[in-house]
């Protein structure tokens, strides 16, 4: 199951506000490999994931492809 996460990152100085990111993965651990990937620069500082939730609320996420064959077998069905 895929969710989405914040990515966040600290070089251990003093911040208003810490670069983070977010992503869709499957676990903390790869989202946070997608984002060191993808922001290289951020590859050597401490950083940690957090699922991303808005309370009251139910986060599904799904791939385009899955999403809409899913949803033309409801329609059909």
């Amino acid at each position: 199951m895929m969710k989405i996460y914040t990515v966040t990152f600290n070089d251990g100085g003093w911040h208003s506000s810490l670069p983070s990111y977010q992503v869709v993965a499957s676990s903390k651990e790869e989202a946070i490999d997608k984002v060191k990937k993808e922001h290289t620069y951020y590859k050597s500082w401490d950083c940690w994931a957090s699922e991303f939730k808005i309370e009251g609320y139910v986060i599904e996420v799904y791939d385009e492809k899955t999403y809409n064959r899913d949803k033309n077998l409801k329609s059909i069905l």
